[in-house]
């Protein structure tokens, strides 16, 4: 049978002089192979996982864009947007126990500001298209454009509610979240949600009301505030 190397002659160790002899370092070349291999591991693991959250709430993003005033030819860039300073920012993400979505939804808050802003600057064709659809729109394509104008009808509508009030709303209309969840995002006390999201709700409310009647001369034609449900104006 071999012996088995002693402690001090195993490989990897110096020849025990005295008691106080350490390990041999290795070589320089394996240490920086070893550290870009953890770093590529790294970059792999961490690329993966934020693929995961782009897929599971590139809608979330994206739906919550719209319902904050990105228009529908600019939500999609936005949306990239969003994602794109999520991934630069990822290494920072810490989930406190709600998901990306809480972190996500203030990169949108921001987004969205600097979109309402650029569209201030730079206005467009206030109906999106609409009004010049209508010039020739086959008749079994007005079933949708009704859809879209009654979308649009409601992007209006949430517009002109101010966006604190208007980020509660949204949250808790489309995301379905309750209040204490909604308060933990937007970092505000319990009572102060609940007093947005009424004030909000009788925004809305008549909003929708004096913009039909602007429209058609009829409030009959205004949408419900369930149309917030839609996933957006396209």
């Amino acid at each position: 049978m071999v012996p088995l190397a002693r402690p001090a002659e195993a490989p990897g160790f110096a020849r025990r002089a005295d008691a106080s002899t350490k390990p041999v370092d290795p070589p320089s070349n394996v240490v920086e192979d070893e550290s870009q291999q953890r770093s590529a591991r790294s970059s792999s693991e961490r690329a993966a996982s934020f693929r995961v959250m782009y897929d599971e709430q590139v809608d979330f993003v994206w739906r919550n864009l719209r319902r904050l005033g990105v228009s529908e030819r600019d939500v999609d860039d936005r949306t990239q947007e969003v994602f794109v300073i999520a991934y630069r920012r990822f290494e920072q993400f810490e989930d406190r126990g709600h998901g990306p979505r809480a972190w996500l939804f203030q990169i949108v808050l921001r987004v969205a500001s600097d979109a309402r802003r650029h569209r201030r600057r730079h206005p467009e064709d206030p109906d999106g298209g609409e009004a010049e659809l209508r010039g020739w729109t086959e008749p079994e394509q007005q079933e949708e454009l009704v859809r879209r104008e009654d979308v649009s009808l409601l992007d209006e509508a949430l517009s002109s509610i101010h966006v604190s009030r208007r980020a509660v709303l949204v949250l808790h209309e489309i995301e379905e979240m309750t209040a204490p969840e909604i308060g933990k995002i937007l970092s505000i006390p319990l009572n102060t949600v609940y007093s947005r999201l009424r004030v909000a709700r009788g925004e809305l409310e008549g909003a929708l009301v004096r913009l039909a009647f602007d429209r058609t001369g009829s409030v009959d034609r205004a949408p419900r505030p369930s149309g917030l449900r839609l996933r957006g104006g396209g």
